[in-house]
This record gives C-alpha cells, structure tokens and sequence, in this order.
C-alpha cells in the first residue's frame, strides 16, 4: 500500500505556512511588500490543510480525502474523556491567571471580567476553529504514522521537535512573540500539549475532532484570560504557570498511559477505517 512521504510532507507544510507568516513579518522589520503578497497571510493557519489535501489527494485519490475528514466527524469517545478535552484548556487558563496574578501580586483588571472572558473566548475558539489546521497533519497525518513504529511516549517525543520547529517564525518578530513569552515557555508549553493531544487522539480512537476542539479551546481562552504578558504589562507568572499546570497534566497522562499498557493501545475495530498514510 502507497504510503505518503512524511518527510516531504512536513516540509512542504513548512514552506506553505512560513510562507503566510512573510508578510506580516517583513512589515515588522519595516521592509515594504505589495498589496497583494498581504493575502498570502492565510496560508500560515491553512497551510496544514493544503498540504494534507495535496499529499493524501495524490497518493489515494477522492476517495482517501473523503475517508481523511470522516475523522473529523468521529465523535465515539467516554464521556470523561470529553469532558477532560472541553474543560481542562478552560481551568488550566483560570487556573494560570489565578495563581499567577496571585504569585506576582498583580491585580485582577476591570478588563478580564466574566462576560468578556466568556464572549472573547468562544469567539476566538471559533475564529481558530475554522481557521487552523493544523491538527489535521501534526495529529492527523504525522503522529498517526508514528504510532504505526512507536509507542504513544516515543511518537510524542519525535512529534516534539518537529511541531516546535512549526511555529519557529513567530518568534523572528522585533521583541519576540506578540504575546510577549519567550523560547523556553513556548517549548514548555509544545511539549505537554504534544503528549496531551496525543493522549486524546488515543483515547478517542483516532478522532480529528476531539484533537482540534481541545487545540482551539487552548487558544480561545488562552488568550481571553489574563494569561500572556502583552495583556497583563508583561507580567509573566501567569503565563509560566499556565506551562507548568500543563507539564503537571501531561505528566499525569503519561503515567496513565504506562498503567494502562496495552489495553490503552488502538484495536482496528474502534477507529474508522483510514487509508495508510
């Protein structure tokens, strides 16, 4: 059976989306671009999707594309297990803003009120949830295909790396990352979201669903709570609380894993039916 080049592919998916981070880049630093390169900027969030549509389209046709988003409607999972996937991206983001204000002795703003936090955080969840693709190949695709060679632990350690490198250019901006955290917080925060969305992909047979939802709840509501430096005057104990709350919970799923060898493993009959990517 054919099977897609999953190198060429990472890196395919690398130039697309880098190529839609350019624009807004060199405006950064000051350099002109015209008008129209400005559109380009989609390609950053749709990049995944392209890319994952190019590959398995010429690998296995229509019907391989068809049978590709059917994983986005798989919805079979434990009801635990959906709840942890809808309300830990949202108590964790409490969680961080509490403690973190709390340890910088930073005062709650007026700004951050229930209302705002709960009307921001479903809109940008739904912004990113149409948008941003990425779970489709970095779950979809490349972690899929490491399960197939290696263990949950050892895939999540290979994915690790390669999903970091991902998101590199957003940190060539002037000052770093515009939400003003660092290197060392971003590959906290990569490393325990690898190993928790690819507990869930486990946990729910391989769902694209469940890995995306959880994916852009973490970013709706990361950032409709006072969480990253640039809302909070650069106050960074939330956000170094949000990575370790997440370390915390993915090491919990770590250990869940090891206790539950093999049965934690995928049986052919609970996932629908894929082609071999």
């Amino acid at each position: 059976m054919k099977t897609i080049n999953l190198t060429l592919l990472i890196v395919v998916v690398f130039c697309i989306s880098w190529l839609g981070v350019l624009p807004s880049l060199l405006l950064a630093h000051g350099i002109e671009i015209s008008p129209g390169f400005e559109k380009f900027e989609i390609l950053m969030t749709l990049g995944p999707l392209i890319g994952a549509l190019l590959f398995i389209g010429k690998i296995h046709g229509k019907a391989g594309i068809r049978n590709f988003f059917k994983r986005l409607l798989w919805f079979r999972a434990k009801p635990l297990v959906i709840a942890i996937i809808i309300l830990l991206p949202i108590l964790i983001s409490l969680l961080s803003s509490v403690i973190g204000l709390s340890l910088s002795k930073t005062a709650w703003s007026d700004a951050f009120n229930p209302t705002s936090i709960l009307t921001n955080g479903l809109m940008i969840f739904l912004m990113y949830l149409i948008i941003n693709t990425e779970e489709l190949v970095w779950r979809g695709i490349v972690f899929d295909r490491l399960l197939k060679k290696f263990n949950y632990i050892q895939a999540c350690i290979i994915l690790i790396p390669i999903w970091w490198l991902f998101h590199l250019p957003l940190f060539l901006y002037p000052g770093g990352h515009q939400a003003g955290y660092g290197l060392i917080e971003f590959t906290c925060i990569v490393f325990a979201l690898t190993f928790i969305l690819g507990w869930i992909y486990i946990k729910t047979s391989k769902s694209l669903f469940y890995v995306h939802i959880h994916h852009q709840l973490f970013n709706g509501f990361g950032q409709a709570f006072p969480i990253f430096p640039i809302f909070i005057n650069g106050d960074k104990m939330p956000v170094w609380t949000f990575c370790v709350l997440l370390l915390i919970t993915a090491g919990i799923l770590i250990v869940n894993y090891q206790k539950q060898q093999p049965p934690f493993e995928i049986s052919e009959d609970q996932a629908p039916q894929e082609e071999g990517y």
